[in-house]
């Protein structure tokens, strides 16, 4: 019994990873992989400048950093595929922290889009508080060099600081070219006021203001909450 199991097994390595995948089959093959090689190779170009920046990799490190996850991209569990399944009713599980949001206002000097998630409870956040990704694009969806200021009525705001390899508290107002910063204050109380988070929109170079709008969180048990139409023009 012992023997035909060593040859069974034997005979499963040498069947080709690519031919282990079907039509239907949970299994991404190597053809599949491949299909997604330039796509995952242009996100590793960014995701690894990212990190470089943070201090999380070195210069010396990138050569063999970009090999290991390229390895790991095409070799997922020693068969060069990746189980790929959804299970019915999983995404009943998904906490609102976790779900992203995309907000936009229309202003006079274009369309507002503002990334950010449902929900932020300040005690089990995974983040170090809401997250605030602002960009502006013009009537044709054009993206618009601009920077904005935030302030709010109520918490305050972080950025990371590359030098301490930390996010750090930058007080109720601050400044963003786009980079993504983010707003934090303690677990409201229930009768809490909303706070508003005021952005002024500034033209990129000169940095005069071209528009405004608010972001309305409104106060939720533990947590503050983002409606469809929080973020408003003024």
């Amino acid at each position: 019994m012992r023997a035909w199991t060593a040859i069974l097994l034997a005979l499963l390595l040498l069947v080709p990873a690519a031919a282990l995948a079907g039509e239907g089959d949970p299994l991404l093959s190597v053809d599949d992989l491949l299909s997604l090689e330039e796509s995952y190779s242009a996100f590793l170009d960014e995701l690894e400048d990212l990190i470089v920046s943070r201090g999380l990799l070195s210069e010396d490190e990138r050569s063999a950093w970009r090999d290991a996850q390229m390895g790991d991209f095409f070799q997922n569990g020693g068969y060069g595929s990746i189980l790929a399944i959804y299970m019915p009713g999983a995404l009943d599980y998904v906490r609102e922290e976790d779900t992203l949001l995309t907000l936009r206002a229309q202003l006079d000097c274009g369309t507002l889009e503002l990334t950010t998630v449902r929900r932020y409870t300040p005690q089990d956040s995974t983040l170090p508080g809401l997250m605030l990704s602002l960009s502006l694009t013009d009537g044709s969806g054009v993206p618009v060099d601009a920077a904005f200021s935030l302030s709010a009525t109520g918490g305050l705001f972080l950025k990371w600081d590359a030098v301490t390899g930390a996010y750090v508290s930058v007080g109720a107002g601050t400044q963003s070219d786009g980079e993504t910063v983010y707003w934090s204050d303690q677990t409201p109380a229930q009768n809490a006021s909303s706070p508003v988070i005021t952005v002024e929109v500034q033209d990129g170079q000169t940095h005069q203001p071209i528009g405004q709008a608010a972001l309305t969180l409104a106060v939720d048990g533990t947590g503050y909450a983002l409606a469809d139409g929080a973020l408003t023009g003024k």
